[in-house]
């Protein structure tokens, strides 16, 4: 807490005849206030009695008067709790003047590493990576995109020049392809596949001609006459059958393209139930960009898979690969498109042989070279062209001179004319103009297109966006309704879905942790993505079909496969590859965000959980109402994984601290209510302990440990005795859960903290979308109208 001297004010002055009375705000202190911040005690160092209406030299105390009443800390436990209605009144009361006191918070940022490599990949039509050339983000309230969070450093210019030449290296296809052709593998054929079966390895076989394996491990299963011989866009086919599955089982495989060993990233391609016959197998079939000498990574990943081949029940399921092929390249445009649209159809401009290359697979390869003969002409027409594109708005001659003036002086220097346009590329990826968003000191039209875009598709406007912007259409709120139902509509959506959730939910650190293998030896890759693609899913729907946020907290439907089905113990779904809307039985404990693997397992570590981390995440993520970092010096509560000792205990013998009691009361509830749930969200009644007393729990290494006490009191007195009655109580509460929502969506669509001075644009928020029942798409549409978003 801030703590703040005696401050001899003058007394209330009347409050405007928008808000609440000034008797009624001196009444309101009197009643539960003034006992411990008047003028006999003043607890924290903080007097009220003598408080004036909010000004620009104490809008920080009312500030804090608005964070601490909102989120329950005052009045302390024990103390008579205001009337709910008189509360919000109060507060809507303060931030109402505390918002005409003080302006919003700087909108201007640069984007971070995200936004720019979509904007980059977007405006010069490729697909190069670029963000791992960039560091880490800073965050603030939680996400990457807000002002103050994102500074601009030497060392950052560095990696902005190199991840721009790498931008504009991959405009150009500098060898031309070869035609497409199909390169086909048959796995019994190959010598590498033949001596794993023979050496019995991994326990793989051959079954009707195919290579039969039964887990994700070694040995891998080579394909090497299917590799491509030269990079480019490739179809891919894979034929697979199941062996063995049993009669309950599905079985799928994980896809991965990539290089054959090393650290080398490898891209995740999908998911894919494996059906058919040896006579008749499935065909997987998909397209993806390889480079040359990459692989198909196929991994079988059975659920549930035998802990160990002792099992005699029944045979041990296996994925049988016939074969694998991939045909292409398919992208055989010389120049490619990414050139033209750069250099333009110019008749003076030309891709020409330059220097012989070595290629394994090829002799006579030269590369290519752009080259003009009309250099000067051609290099003032592309940057010309391509500096307004870049800045998303129209440029004052002046400013675009000097770009075309520096890419110029490297052809008097000497330079080629590929050299010159790649200088004065560089330099606009690398100018202010380009890095900074919001900068412009009015909000015109083609800074609306810019925040509809960033908002929601984390990259630079459209062509429809801009030309709109043009004409001086996006000013109309009725023109940025039917955008945002167009960019909603659009694949780039799921750029917002996927980056909005990794940071509101913690989603991008789920793979941060892995479970124990002895505690948790049913956690595997394939739980892990459908975990990722169940809350995906779940917010895509919600979107989609403007269903109330409510849904978050408790839903009647789930959106499964049936590998998440199954870890929720929910029958009748079969298929891991497709995720479908679920109407949860009437029995289901699932329901909302809370009861979500994927949540559970970012709230956890890999052995155990903690009520502190996932009470701290509830009151953030769904309350927007953080609770303070602990007192320095003060140890962590770490669980006692032994199961001698519960975790109640230790928490209530660490609460005897009053500084610390007074986070705890809010934090623990929550997180005693979601002990119900285990590392990876499987429901339970016990603990799971690796040491313990008469015999293990049946084919696993762990024991039953001490019963989950999952019972609570919340700091306003209510009690509940279980998860499903807290999250009825948070429920009877639907004020807060929407306002913690709109908070968030504002600050990761305008770009700019939110603090109680902005209060009055969530209330805003909350009322328009309250008209089609808190429909997160309503209320998308109510951030872009909100003054926050619309101011400079």
């Amino acid at each position: 807490m801030t703590y703040y001297k005696f401050i001899p004010l003058a007394v209330f002055a009347l409050l405007n005849t928008q808000t609440v009375k000034a008797d009624d705000v001196h009444s309101f202190l009197k009643q539960h206030c003034l006992k411990c911040h008047g003028s006999e005690k003043q607890e924290a160092e903080l007097r009220l009695d003598m408080l004036a209406s909010p000004n620009a030299d104490n809008s920080e105390i009312w500030s804090l008067i608005v964070d601490m009443l909102e989120s329950g800390d005052m009045p302390p436990q024990g103390e008579s709790r205001p009337n709910r209605t008189a509360q919000q009144q109060l507060l809507t009361s303060i931030s109402h003047q505390l918002s005409e006191i003080v302006k919003p918070s700087s909108a201007l940022r640069r984007m971070n590493r995200t936004e720019y490599e979509y904007t980059v990949q977007d405006l010069l039509g490729i697909k190069t990576s670029l963000s791992p050339l960039l560091p880490e983000d800073g965050q603030i309230q939680g996400f990457d995109n807000v002002a103050g969070g994102l500074g601009i450093s030497s060392i950052l210019m560095e990696r902005y020049l190199e991840a721009a030449d790498l931008a504009f290296e991959g405009t150009i296809r500098r060898i031309k392809p070869l035609p497409p052709e199909t390169r086909r593998a048959v796995l019994m054929d190959l010598k590498d596949n033949i001596a794993s079966v023979n050496g019995n390895k991994g326990g793989v076989i051959e079954s009707a001609g195919a290579f039969v394996d039964f887990t994700a491990g070694w040995p891998p299963s080579r394909i090497d006459p299917a590799h491509p011989i030269e990079d480019g866009i490739y179809r891919c086919r894979v034929a697979v059958w199941p062996h063995d599955p049993g009669e309950q089982r599905t079985l799928s495989v994980g896809i991965f393209t990539g290089p054959l060993f090393g650290d080398g990233k490898r891209k995740f391609e999908g998911v894919f139930d494996v059906t058919g016959t040896a006579d008749n197998p499935r065909i997987i079939e998909f397209e993806t960009h390889m480079q040359e000498s990459h692989t198909i990574h196929i991994l079988p990943w059975i659920y549930p898979e035998h802990v160990t081949w002792r099992d005699k029940e029944e045979n041990r399921p296996g994925v049988a690969i016939a074969w694998a092929e991939t045909y292409g390249p398919l992208d055989q445009k010389f120049p490619s498109a990414a050139q033209l649209k750069l250099f333009g159809n110019s008749p003076a401009t030309s891709l020409v042989e330059d220097k012989p290359i070595y290629t394994r697979h090829r002799k006579g390869v030269k590369t290519h070279v752009v080259e003009s003969s009309e250099p000067r002409a051609d290099v003032e027409r592309i940057i010309r062209d391509f500096v307004p594109r870049a800045f998303r708005r129209p440029v004052d001659e002046s400013l675009t001179n000097q770009f075309v003036e520096l890419a110029l002086s490297r052809l008097d220097q000497g330079k080629t004319f590929e050299q010159a346009v790649r200088t004065g590329v560089s330099s606009v990826l690398c100018s202010p103009h380009f890095l900074l968003i919001n900068q412009e000191d009015e909000v015109d039209n083609y800074t609306l297109a810019s925040r509809l875009s960033y908002f929601l598709w984390s990259s630079l406007p459209d062509e429809e966006l801009l030309q709109l912007a043009a004409e001086g259409k996006l000013s109309d709120p009725k023109v940025r309704y039917d955008q945002v139902e167009r960019m909603i509509q659009d694949p780039k959506i799921e750029r917002f879905i996927e980056n909005f959730t990794g940071q509101w939910l913690d989603l991008r650190e789920i793979e941060f942790t892995t479970p124990d293998k002895k505690l948790y030896p049913e956690y595997d890759e394939l739980l892990l993505r459908s975990m990722l693609e169940e809350t995906h899913g779940f917010f895509r729907h919600i979107l989609k079909n403007d269903l109330s946020v409510l849904n978050f907290i408790d839903s009647d439907f789930a959106v499964l496969n049936q590998r998440m089905a199954s870890h929720y113990q929910i029958e009748g779904i079969r298929g891991h590859e497709e995720f479908r809307i679920v109407r949860l039985p009437e029995n289901s404990i699932r329901g909302g965000l809370l009861t979500q693997a994927s949540i559970l397992k970012v709230t956890a570590n890999g052995t155990s959980t903690s009520p502190v981390l996932r009470g701290v995440w509830v009151l953030d993520k769904l309350l927007a109402q953080p609770a303070p970092p602990p007192p320095p010096g003060v140890p962590a509560v770490e669980p006692d994984i032994r199961g001698a000792v519960t975790i109640r205990e230790q928490l209530s013998k660490h609460r005897e601290n009053e500084s610390c009691n007074r986070c705890h009361i809010r934090i623990d509830p929550p997180g005693f209510a979601l002990e119900e749930f285990d590392v990876i969200g499987g429901h339970r009644e016990w603990y799971r302990s690796l040491e313990g007393k008469g015999s293990k729990v049946t084919k696993t290494n762990y024991y039953p440990g001490l019963p989950v006490e999952s019972e609570g009191e919340l700091s306003n007195g209510k009690t509940f005795a279980d998860f499903e009655e807290f999250r009825e109580l948070l429920l009877e509460d639907p004020d807060t859960i929407t306002r913690a929502i709109a908070e968030k969506l504002l600050i990761y669509g305008s770009g700019r903290q939110v603090t109680s001075r902005e209060r009055s644009s969530i209330d805003s928020i909350v009322k328009a979308a309250e008209k089609n029942n808190y429909g997160l798409r309503s209320m998308i549409h109510a951030v872009v109208e909100s003054e926050l978003f619309l101011s400079p």
